[in-house]
């Protein structure tokens, strides 16, 4: 066996024990293993303890590098296909008017006040501002998603978090191609951008879920018989591969939601068919086979975020207007979590789980390396802002994700500080009633 595939024996059952051990650490203190993930890919990397240890050089690097776009977006499939599993579609069906209203008009207030700062600060043209500003408008839902679906808040408010980390995923892709195009062509259409996002979710979803619907007949066919579950991950991959194909040309994470979300809401499919053919079954081997892949799935997407660190290249520069950004998504995120606190009915642990979630991810990571490729003959455009938009982008992705695992450790840490002063007061109430008592 060579050198550098014994290191990488060695990293991958490394990197897995720490996400085990990390995974304890959330059950038992309530704070997240993403930044432990993260940081545990900054330290294995190339410019640390990689290449002394042989465990990550710069020629594994490259490996991944060609394989990033399959790996990746694999792993969000799966990431996705698991909130949908775990989301209830009523919840979804009634928050989705709020998580819509919030979801844009904080990512619209982001992308302003990015690109107000990038023009005001660096002096860059403001349409390649706002292109910058549309990478780091979108939460993540591979970070997201995990995070929220341990935190002990509101379903509702569960299901506006995973919507808004989905539906800002494709809008930030969206938008910042879209915009590179016009400043690359000079021409803008209204009508072209509208009907291309009107196609990636309405399309991909009602696809996504259909197809979801005609599954559960399958499982039901399939009930008791050895890997069924590999099938059905065999299905969800078609699944999105077809929505991407022409003419439909989709997308495959709001199908990959979709399709999740129906087949984790079989009793709700079958009274809303009134359907008598359609018998249900356990499906908890699903769900615990799925977490087992996730986990897995999850573990290393979260190493890779932290290998894509250079700190060869990084200057001051870079890092002042990286926090400055993240002050303004803070900002933002505040003044829009208080919004919806007051316009929604959320009480104070939902609008602070709101607020927290701000964790930026591989769509920003991927979106950062496109300027130098598509606008590299445009006018406004110089070398320099190459490694200036990519390190600022990782910065803030650095720097959400470390805020997001903080403030819903935060969170957590409230909820049970509120039950415990909720119990002392019962307690006090019957041990006084008790008392009155002749």
């Amino acid at each position: 066996m060579e050198e550098q595939t014994i290191g990488a024996f060695l990293a991958i059952g490394f990197i897995i024990f720490v996400g085990f051990f990390g995974n304890l650490i959330f059950a038992r203190f309530r704070i997240p293993d993403v930044l432990i993930l993260i940081f545990l890919g900054m330290a294995i990397g190339p410019d640390l303890l990689g290449k002394p240890l042989g465990l990550v050089t710069h020629d594994t690097l490259a490996t991944i590098e060609d394989m990033r776009d399959l790996l990746l977006s694999a792993a969000l499939i799966l990431i996705l296909f698991d909130g949908g599993l775990s989301l209830d579609v009523r919840v979804v069906v009634e928050s989705m008017r709020l998580a819509t209203f919030i979801t844009i008009l904080t990512l619209v207030c982001e992308m302003l006040a990015v690109a107000v700062v990038l023009n005001v600060a660096m002096g860059v043209d403001f349409l390649l501002a706002l292109v910058v500003g549309s990478i780091v408008g979108g939460t993540s839902e591979a970070v997201v998603i995990p995070i929220v679906n341990k935190m002990r808040i509101k379903p509702k408010t569960k299901a506006m978090l995973i919507m808004e980390s989905v539906v800002t995923d494709v809008l930030v892709i969206v938008i910042a191609i879209t915009l590179m195009s016009v400043i690359t062509l000079q021409d803008f259409d209204a009508l072209t951008i509208s009907r291309e996002l009107a196609v990636k979710f309405l399309v991909g979803g009602l696809v996504g879920f259909g197809a979801g619907i005609a599954w559960l007949f399958v499982l039901q066919r399939l009930q008791n018989q050895p890997l069924s579950y590999m099938v059905t991950v065999a299905a969800l991959f078609v699944v999105a591969g077809f929505v991407e194909m022409s003419p439909i040309s989709s997308s495959s994470a709001v199908a990959a939601l979709a399709f999740g979300l129906a087949i984790g809401n079989r009793r709700f499919v079958k009274r809303w068919l009134t359907s008598v053919s359609l018998r249900l079954s356990s499906d908890e081997h699903i769900h615990e086979f799925h977490a087992e892949i996730t986990f897995f799935v999850r573990t290393f997407f979260y190493v890779y975020l932290g290998l894509l660190f250079r700190f060869s290249t990084f200057e001051a520069i870079h890092f002042i207007v990286g926090i400055t950004i993240i002050i303004v998504i803070v900002a933002v995120r505040r003044m829009t979590s208080l919004l919806a606190k007051s316009i929604g009915d959320l009480d104070k642990a939902d609008a602070d789980a709101l607020f927290s979630m701000m964790p930026r991810g591989l769509a920003a990571a991927v979106l950062a390396t496109m300027p130098a490729t598509l606008l590299a003959t445009s006018d406004i455009w110089s070398p320099k802002y190459e490694q200036l938009i990519l390190n600022i982008v990782l910065i803030v992705i650095l720097g959400t994700t470390i805020l997001a695992t903080v403030l819903s450790y935060r969170t957590e840490r409230g909820i049970d500080r509120r039950r415990r002063h909720a119990m002392r007061r019962r307690l006090a109430s019957g041990s006084s009633l008790m008392g009155d008592e002749p």
